[in-house]
């Protein structure tokens, strides 16, 4: 086993220092919505009706540059181990019919925060394998979990398929037996189930063990197709959005959002939200074309989910930790999806640990809490997803700079604006970019500028 520790940019020193005389470890809960598009919440995009996701950006940190992978078990792996799909050998995304899964040697973040005393759960979609039951969550230092293991399914039905895809396991290492299928959700709205899930883990945590810290991974089914909402939230959207798949993809943003307050107001009224880290990511770019389209919106990036155009990868996460972090505002600084990891540990007090393989990420945690520049100078993007061919890798630096192998994959146009018509001068700046940055390179490779929103 190798002995880690943080790197220069947080070292255990300043981690040390950062946690003097805190009273507790903090709670931590991620939410992850499922293929939420950068332009899909209320400070981007006037038509989307997100208060809670609205609130974390104003009294929260947003990070500016922020980078995932083109689709859900690339991302999730990452977000997990803190290593790269070159790394991990997950590059696109697991079909439920085929008997892989994240490599069980890969050790994964609710481990490592067991050893710092954390209480670990999951909830919500794992996408991860479950051929075998060690591939399963509470095999790999979850506690207990409620939700689906496939990529994707009916909000009501659960089925995917036809093949009912709801599971509980209330235990550590709960597999045969033991696992239970929760045939009395059929016909309830997922958002609501996984709520309710979230609610009962954080008062019982509260009302048992109330001086241990909690890890929630909290992974949404919304806004992933098929794109299904309760009459009530498409009906508030009614004189809002005219385009009925539009409305519909707003609905599921705003009962994301809906749901992720209740949480928050839990968390609050058992005394907990004070010391806690609430994140929310998605997992990849909105779904605009080819890889599942469900009404999103990646303006005015280029591109969307399965690609590693910017619009497929370029995402949006928030952090708010009033209490916990003193600054709010933009972090504008590269910071990847492997990043989570060594960052989420340094929070929770972590000072070094043990690592049977190298990790990728970064620990930014020194750099949040004093409001730092990053210290990452480059983003790996990956490769597209299968559903779309084989594109990429793809790579950008700290000052912009984006290099593009065997294209990006899928259409690679940019998003138009839902309302109205895309930038004239977003298009034009991005036509020179291409054309000017060629130089005499093979048609299939593409260097370019990674373009900010207009204006």
């Amino acid at each position: 086993m190798l002995r880690w520790a943080w790197s220069a940019s947080g070292s255990c020193a300043a981690c040390a220092y950062l946690w003097i005389g805190a009273a507790a470890k903090p709670h931590i809960i991620f939410h992850i919505i499922d293929d939420w598009g950068f332009h899909d919440i209320g400070f981007r995009s006037p038509e989307m009706q997100t208060p809670t996701l609205d609130r974390f950006h104003q009294q929260g940190i947003t990070l500016e540059h922020y980078y995932v992978l083109p689709t859900c078990s690339p991302s999730r792996a990452t977000f997990l181990t803190g290593r790269m799909p070159v790394h991990t050998g997950l590059h696109s995304k697991l079909p439920y019919h085929e008997a892989r899964g994240l490599p069980l040697d890969e050790v994964l973040l609710p481990s490592y925060l067991q050893e710092e005393g954390y209480r670990t759960h999951a909830v919500g979609k794992w996408h991860l394998g479950f051929h075998r039951s060690e591939y399963t969550p509470t095999f790999r230092g979850f506690e207990s979990f409620y939700g689906y293991y496939a990529g994707g399914q009916g909000y009501f039905t659960h089925q995917l398929d036809g093949i009912f895809d709801l599971h509980r396991q209330p235990q550590q290492n709960c597999g045969q037996n033991c696992s239970q299928v929760a045939w009395n959700a059929e016909g309830r709205y997922s958002t609501k189930l996984f709520t309710e899930e979230a609610i009962h883990i954080i008062r019982r945590h509260h009302r048992e063990e109330p001086e241990k810290p909690l890890f929630l991974w909290q992974a949404w089914q919304n806004v992933h197709a098929p794109i299904q909402a309760g009459k009530l939230f498409i009906h508030r959207l009614r004189d809002r959005i005219a385009d009925p798949t539009r409305r519909i993809h707003a609905a599921m943003v705003s009962a994301v959002d809906a749901a992720i307050g209740r949480i928050n107001d839990v968390l609050a009224e058992e005394g907990m939200l004070q010391n806690s880290i609430v994140i929310a990511t998605t997992d990849n770019g909105g779904a605009i074309h080819e890889c599942m389209p469900n009404g999103a919106s990646n303006y005015p990036l280029r591109g969307g989910k399965c690609s590693v155009w910017e619009g497929g990868t370029r995402g949006t996460a928030l952090i708010y930790a009033p209490s916990v972090l003193p600054y709010q505002g933009l972090f504008r600084g590269l910071f990847h999806a492997a990043d989570w990891l060594p960052t989420l540990l340094c929070a929770a007090g972590a000072k070094s640990y043990q690592v049977s393989k190298p990790l990728d990420g970064i620990n930014h945690w020194p750099a949040l809490q004093q409001n730092t520049s990053s210290t990452r100078k480059d983003v790996y993007y990956g490769t597209a997803d299968v559903v779309v061919g084989v594109h990429g890798p793809a790579l950008r630096d700290a000052a912009g700079w984006k290099l593009v192998l065997n294209g990006g994959g899928g259409h690679g146009d940019w998003t138009p604006h839902p309302v109205k018509p895309p930038s004239r001068r977003l298009e034009d700046a991005a036509r020179k970019a291409r054309g000017a940055s060629r130089c005499g390179a093979p048609r299939e490779t593409e260097l370019s500028a990674t373009l900010r929103p207009p204006g």
